[in-house]
């Protein structure tokens, strides 16, 4: 009896560390995951973040609410409906949220049905956390984009530019590359615009850069009311072709040849800031040219005075009695 009774509470014992354990396995798993949800002006977002090194969750969270907020306030209300944002830590996790082919160079997608946004977190994307939050802006204005009526006419350099617009990446060394592809003659027409996916990572720079330049084009040429007027033409039926070409009053056509014309007058001339990285050899020798010029120049003014004076002392001989 007494043998029974110990193997039972033996038993029981294994039982309860074996359950002990389960449960302390569960809640490391869990506490790896933040996962919250809150109302936004697009609808319901679901915020999760893998891994748990993500920092300043509740900044996340505002950011997501007042860029929202913005997109409505700008471009107008869109359908109300759910939305993830997740943030992975790593590859896998990317993949598995994904769910199907993202260029090499991604390290953010925003995805259909359902909506979600899907980023790679600054350990594995090798960007700072001040440049994330740029991308929760860039894939939430996609979100957005995917509320408009006719949504899949929208060409990726509308697409992008809108993006890159909302969230202010438009950087010098995109306005660089512009400029360098514009000297080599390796620009791209919009008509080659209309789908990235096919672009190498060296091309990136400078689709997304004409993206952008496209919109502030439709902008310099149209007005600032341009692109809410295309999209409320979209709401109304139109397509994207339709929608510009009403809005602007002009053929694509027009705006494609504009666009030349705006990439030459604004970025034919930033490639001279790459000479920059030689300004430590070039700053020695345009000194010392300067040095020889102004040296030169000022034993000119000297003999020029020398004989200046000369010519006055002359005249004022010549004005003396004999």
């Amino acid at each position: 009896m007494e043998r029974g009774s110990h193997s039972g509470r033996c038993g029981s014992g294994f039982h309860a560390i074996i359950m002990l354990r389960f449960i302390l396995f569960i809640f490391i798993i869990s506490a790896q995951v933040f996962s919250d949800t809150f109302p936004t002006a697009l609808g319901d977002c679901t915020l999760e973040i893998y891994g748990g090194r993500v920092e300043d969750i509740p900044e996340i969270v505002q950011q997501i609410l007042d860029e929202t907020e913005n997109l409505v306030n700008e471009f107008g209300t869109v359908d109300s409906r759910p939305f993830s944002v997740y943030i992975t830590s790593n590859m896998d996790d990317f993949r598995e949220k994904s769910k199907g082919p993202i260029p090499e160079w991604g390290i953010a997608v925003a995805k259909l049905n359902p909506d979600r946004a899907i980023l790679k977190s600054p350990g594995i994307a090798n960007i700072s956390f001040t440049r994330m939050k740029e991308v929760i802006i860039h894939e939430l204005n996609h979100i957005y984009m995917f509320r408009i009526p006719n949504y899949y006419t929208i060409p990726s350099w509308f697409k992008e530019g809108m993006a890159m617009r909302s969230s202010n990446e438009f950087s010098l060394l995109h306005k660089i590359e512009i400029s360098n592809s514009y000297w080599k003659k390796q620009t791209l027409p919009l008509q080659r615009l209309r789908n990235f996916s096919t672009y190498s990572k060296g091309r990136v720079k400078l689709v997304y850069g004409e993206s952008v330049a496209a919109v502030e084009a439709l902008e310099y040429y149209y007005g600032e009311d341009i692109l809410i007027s295309i999209l409320n033409k979209m709401r109304l039926g139109s397509d994207f072709q339709q929608a510009l070409e009403s809005a602007s009053g002009e053929e694509l056509l027009d705006f494609q040849i504009k666009f030349e014309l705006y990439l030459e007058n604004n970025f034919n001339w930033v490639f001279l800031l790459r000479a920059s990285k030689y300004i430590f050899v070039i700053l020695p020798i345009i000194l010392i040219l300067g040095y020889i010029y102004h040296r030169r120049r000022g034993k000119k003014i000297v003999k020029q005075w020398e004989i200046e004076e000369q010519l006055e002392d002359l005249e004022k001989n010549e004005e003396l009695p004999n």
